[in-house]
């Protein structure tokens, strides 16, 4: 055998072991794809000063139904499950559709922190929106709307809020620590939206 064939028949081992490989990998990588799950929602957030407050809006389009979304958005006492830097919520007061829910936690960004310490008097629009504004805590004059808008098969949910914290937020990087606050909060609000979405979707066993 010559030095050319013997390179030759080499050259062919070398590209058979390699596609072979590639194939194998493939093939043990597909239950792997199979069992991941949904990529999760797209939260798109921005925040403002306007004078002394931060205004916030966020939104997501998920593939859920307005009753779930509405179960999670009015499922108070559970929020700290779901919910980062929430330790507690209760409510205190529930008339009609008006609940007072006091909510505590920590919040921040990099080296700045700040306590959430807030009294919500929030106003139930079934199915449709919630709204809330601050009667106690260390954020005054502060208001907020959840709304739920079903765009064919899909389902918007958008946040509004203008926040005035009582304490002093850094100059340059305080409206990015409350975005991020809020984002994160707004986040943990979708993702389990979409949780409770797929726990329904799925057939009995």
């Amino acid at each position: 055998m010559t030095s050319t064939s013997l390179v030759r028949q080499l050259g062919l081992i070398v590209r058979f072991a390699a596609t072979t490989s590639i194939a194998l990998v493939c093939l043990l990588a597909l239950p792997v794809l199979a069992d991941k799950p949904a990529a999760n929602p797209k939260v798109v957030v921005d925040a403002r000063r306007d004078g002394d407050a931060v205004v916030v809006e966020a939104h997501s389009i998920l593939n859920a139904q307005r009753q779930t979304a509405w179960e999670v958005l009015t499922d108070y006492e559970h929020y700290p499950q779901f919910v980062p830097d929430l330790t507690s919520s209760q409510v205190l007061m529930r008339s009609g559709n008006t609940v007072i829910v006091e909510q505590k936690g920590v919040a921040g960004f990099f080296l700045f922190h700040f306590p959430l310490e807030v009294r919500l008097s929030v106003t139930e629009y079934p199915f449709e929106q919630v709204t809330s504004s601050a009667i106690g805590g260390n954020f005054k004059d502060t208001t907020g709307a959840y709304q739920l808008i079903v765009e064919g098969e899909q389902l918007r949910v958008t946040y509004t809020g203008r926040l005035i914290p009582t304490f002093r937020l850094p100059p340059f990087f305080g409206v990015t620590a409350i975005r991020i606050a809020v984002e994160k909060q707004f986040t943990g609000l979708v993702k389990e939206i979409q949780r409770r979405e797929t726990l329904l979707a799925k057939p009995a066993q």
